[in-house]
């Protein structure tokens, strides 16, 4: 991680502060910030947060924020995982299970952490154009995301790659078989559980 990202990290964390005074800190940081800081910085925390988009850390999140992180709550979840402090974030990305003690689980919000930075870049490159998504485009490419493949995360693997969050959280998997989200192989994935809303059927 670049230098200037890890100093950025480090002021926005000062205090043990809530999520929402990270994204005030930020904010502030950001208008302060040159397009050419804001790619520099705005690469890291994209690939931060790409790296998160895996089935196991997928699974993790939805437990861990107590079913709150599915579809469109996930990447609100990354996103803010992304912005955290470097420790906190490896040990999590190292195991997903640990985030059954980090209060991203319970603190996480639609806070668009990451496009803050990268919009100051976007805004420079493109009159203004808030929107273009064009550093993540730089970054990424045209790489799509096997979504179908991060929600396939079944109740087995949550049981065995996951053993802390599940002792908590398993009664999500059974909470889903009573709302009739089962396979007919019997199996509970957290796409039949959230289907295509992001709700539970």
């Amino acid at each position: 991680m670049n230098p200037l990202t890890t100093h950025l990290l480090e002021r926005l964390w000062e205090g043990d502060p809530t999520f929402e005074t990270v994204a005030a800190r930020l904010g502030r940081e950001c208008q302060a910030m040159s397009p050419a800081e804001a790619a520099v910085i705005g690469r890291d925390l994209i690939l931060r947060r790409r790296a998160l988009y895996t089935r196991d850390f997928n699974l993790a999140a939805y437990l861990a924020s107590d079913g709150i992180a599915g579809n469109d709550g996930f990447m609100d979840f990354t996103d803010c995982v992304a912005l955290l402090p470097e420790e906190r974030y490896a040990k999590v990305l190292s195991n997903p299970d640990d985030l059954i003690d980090d209060a991203v689980s319970s603190g996480f919000d639609e806070l668009y952490l990451v496009a803050k930075v990268t919009k100051v870049f976007d805004r420079a490159l493109l009159d203004g154009d808030e929107d273009g998504g064009l550093l993540d485009y730089l970054i990424l490419g045209d790489e799509e995301i096997d979504w179908a493949a991060i929600h396939g995360a079944t109740e087995e693997d949550a049981r065995v790659r996951l053993p802390r969050l599940y002792e908590r959280f398993g009664r999500l998997f059974r909470d889903s078989e009573s709302s009739g989200a089962r396979t007919e192989s019997g199996t509970v994935t957290l796409d039949d559980f959230f289907g295509s809303t992001g709700h539970p059927k």
